[in-house]
């Protein structure tokens, strides 16, 4: 294997591909990437066999081949090389010569079969997507998943049509048992997705990073697993084994009390307020009243810190305690200029909803101070 390549367009890949790799590993092979030349390409892929990730760039190829490489190292070198064009050569044992401007490096390779062999085709009929939209699903719901190993049927978003929904209407889902959210929208590609399908934190971070250009995106589920292309870009992730909780019985099918308020400046008080608040639990204290919110924070190590806002409100006084970084995280993806967020009581759930956007959908567990 011989070839030449522009360093930024390899430097690209790479960055990409290596999020992929994993480093701490039980099989040393998956810290690598597989490097294949053919055909005026070069195309690289990484896989921790829960995500597979292949990648091509333009390439002057002198002769075919491939070889495995560590990722980290091949990333650092190509990311330390003057830009110009970088000249990549096998040699005997498996060593890779690797020559740009005035440097150059042999390192050690690893045979190419040795490298787990990853399909990039899912057994169903492939649809093609509108990538901007699996963008802003993604968005407005993956802060919620639950990063807690022992459920892992929650480390991800689910999707499913909803019972009763429209035709081509899909349902992006995630939860960490204190928060959840979800979006709505109608979908371009026959999805046919049955019970649904749990698509892994991983999976769903490189999925973000594949379609965030936007445009179309070549999409294929299988049994186990759910595909997808874009410019010379292939991504492969293997979904949960596993069954999503009835998640819907935790949303509150309606409130008692009603509040309207800025968004914008309702961040900034969470935010200035919640910097005294416990570090852990970021807790902070909601005080309503007529048209009047007073957010409070202590902390006996910190102190204390309170600000006033104007709202719209109507009803009696009540106060309840929340995570301010939930409701930040909810805040920040919405778009509205004022947001409504739905009360009960203070043990129960709070429903944020988007005046501007239907079929968004957040709820947050209050927490007691």
């Amino acid at each position: 294997m011989e070839l030449k390549v522009k360093r930024e367009d390899l430097l690209r890949v790479l960055t990409l591909v290596q999020g992929v790799a994993g480093r701490k590993v039980t099989m040393p092979i998956l810290s690598n990437i597989l490097i294949e030349a053919r055909e005026k390409r070069v195309t690289v892929m990484a896989t921790d066999m829960e995500v597979g990730l292949s990648m091509e760039c333009p390439a002057d190829v002198l002769s075919s081949g491939k070889i495995a490489v560590n990722a980290r190292t091949l990333l650092d070198i190509t990311k330390g090389l003057k830009d110009g064009i970088i000249h990549i050569k096998l040699s005997q044992g498996n060593h890779l010569l690797i020559e740009g401007g005035r440097s150059k490096f042999n390192i050690v390779g690893v045979d190419a079969g040795d490298f787990p062999v990853l399909s990039f085709s899912g057994s169903g009929e492939a649809f093609v997507e509108d990538g901007s939209i699996l963008t802003e699903m993604i968005e407005k719901t993956s802060f919620a998943m639950s990063s807690d190993e022992t459920r892992y049927n929650l480390n991800g978003v689910y999707l499913h049509t909803p019972a009763g929904g429209k035709k081509g209407l899909l349902r992006m889902v995630a939860t960490d048992g204190h928060r959840l959210s979800y979006l709505e929208r109608e979908m371009r590609g026959k999805w046919g997705l049955g019970d649904g399908i749990i698509i892994p934190r991983k999976g769903v971070l490189e999925l973000s990073k594949a379609v965030e250009d936007g445009g179309e995106v070549k999409v294929s589920l299988g049994d186990k697993d759910i595909s997808v292309e874009k410019d010379g870009m292939k991504l492969v992730v293997r979904l949960i084994d596993g069954k999503y909780p009835p998640y819907e019985q935790v949303i509150p099918k309606s409130t008692k009390r009603v509040v309207n308020i800025g968004r914008e400046e309702f961040i900034d008080a969470l935010k200035r307020v919640s910097l005294v608040a416990d570090e852990r639990t970021k807790g902070i204290k909601m005080t309503f009243s007529p048209k009047h919110l007073e957010i409070t924070a202590s902390n006996p190590e910190m102190g204390e810190a309170g600000e006033e806002l104007e709202i719209g409100y109507k009803g009696d006084i009540f106060s309840i305690g929340f995570n301010a970084r939930y409701l930040i995280d909810v805040l920040q993806v919405m778009v509205d200029e004022r947001v409504v967020i739905g009360f009960n009581d203070e043990t129960n759930p709070c429903v944020i909803s988007s005046e501007k956007d239907k079929g968004m959908v957040s709820i947050i567990m209050p927490m007691r101070l």
